[in-house]
C-alpha cells in the first residue's frame, strides 16, 4: 500500500476529510489514479475501503464510528506453495464474524502444478489434492467478493494481506485496501503467554484442531480474536479504536513489567514508612529519656 496512501488512511481514521481534499490527494497518486477515478467512491470500496460520501460532502470511514458489536470480520488464513516472490496460494479458508457468530465461510484449494516436497510435508496439501482444483484467478476473483468491505483480520496479517493483495494486483483486480487487525498483536495486549504463535496460543485457550491448514488456522485464529475481545477495556467501543489499541496498547509483558514496577515501588515505600515510624519510636524513648 503507498505510504502516503496509509499516511491519508491515519487521518481519515480520526476524521471525516473534505471530498475535495480526499480527491486532490489521491489525484497524486498515480497507482490509484491511473487505475480508475478517482472521484468515483464505489471504486474505493470495490477494493475494500469502506468510506462513504456524507451530506456534509466529506468523506468518512466506517470503522471509526462502527461499535465492534456491529462490524463483520473476516478471518483469513491461506497456506502457499512458497513465498511472494516463488510461490502462490494454494489454499485459503476464511470465517466471516459478526458478534461472535459465524456469519460466512469459504474454503478452496486453488489449482498449482507443483507443490514442493518441504510444503507437503508440513501441510499435507500436495499436487494430487490441487489438479482438480480451480484456478488461481477464479478463486482470488470469488475470495474478494466474500470479504467485500469487511475488516481483514489475520494471526500475521502482514504475510496473509501482503500474499492476497500482490496476488490480486497481479491478476489485475486492484490491490486490498480493507482495514486490517493481527491476531498476534491483539493477543499481545489481551492474553499472558510465553509466546505469540499459532501453536502456542492454542494450547493456552484449548482449541483442537488440524495445524498449517487454512480454515482450520482461520478458525483458530477467530478463536484467539473472539477471546481477546472479551479481554478489552471499556473504552475500546468501535472497530478503530480496536484497531489501534492492537497496535499501540501496552502488551501484557509491558503490563506485567509496569505491575513488577509498581510492585517494588509499594515495597520501598512501606520500607520508608516502616524507617519513618522507627524514627518517631526513637525520637520518643529520646525525649523521654
Amino acid at each position: 500500500m503507498n505510504q502516503d496512501f496509509e499516511n491519508l488512511l491515519a487521518v481519515i481514521a480520526k476524521r471525516n476529510v473534505a471530498y475535495a481534499d480526499f480527491v486532490a490527494v489521491t489525484k497524486q497518486m498515480d497507482e490509484y489514479a491511473e487505475l480508475f477515478d478517482v472521484r468515483d467512491v464505489q471504486m474505493w470500496r470495490a477494493l475494500g475501503l469502506d468510506i462513504t460520501r456524507t451530506a456534509k460532502n466529506q468523506i468518512e470511514l466506517k470503522t471509526r464510528r462502527k461499535e465492534i458489536r456491529d462490524q463483520i470480520f473476516c478471518v483469513v488464513d491461506i497456506e502457499t506453495s512458497g513465498g511472494i516472490n516463488s510461490g502462490q496460494i494454494i489454499e485459503i479458508g476464511a470465517l466471516k464474524l459478526q458478534n461472535g457468530e459465524i456469519i460466512g465461510k469459504f474454503e478452496t484449494f486453488v489449482h498449482a502444478p507443483y507443490v514442493p516436497e518441504n510444503i507437503s510435508e508440513l501441510t499435507g496439501i500436495t499436487a494430487e489434492h490441487l489438479k482438480n482444483a480451480p484456478n488461481l484467478a477464479f478463486v482470488m476473483e470469488k475470495f474478494k467478493v466474500f470479504l467485500g468491505q469487511s475488516v481483514f483480520v489475520a494471526h500475521n496479517v502482514r504475510f496473509d494481506y501482503g500474499f492476497i493483495s500482490a496476488t490480486l494486483e497481479a491478476l489485475g483486480y486492484g490491490e486490498l485496501l480493507n482495514r486490517r487487525l493481527c491476531t498476534i498483536d491483539l493477543a499481545r495486549r489481551t492474553i499472558a503467554s510465553p509466546k505469540y504463535g499459532l501453536g502456542t496460543l492454542k494450547e493456552i485457550l484449548g482449541i483442537n484442531n488440524a495445524h498449517h491448514r487454512a480454515l482450520s488456522d482461520a478458525i483458530a485464529a477467530a478463536e484467539i480474536f473472539k477471546y481477546s475481545l472479551q479481554k478489552l477495556p471499556s473504552e475500546v467501543k468501535t472497530t478503530e479504536d480496536l484497531i489501534e489499541f492492537s497496535k499501540s496498547a501496552k502488551t501484557m509483558k509491558q503490563l506485567k513489567i509496569t505491575m513488577n514496577e509498581a510492585g517494588e515501588l509499594a515495597k520501598l515505600d512501606a520500607a520508608a514508612q516502616a524507617d519513618k515510624f522507627d524514627d518517631k519510636e526513637n525520637l520518643g524513648e529520646v525525649s523521654e529519656a
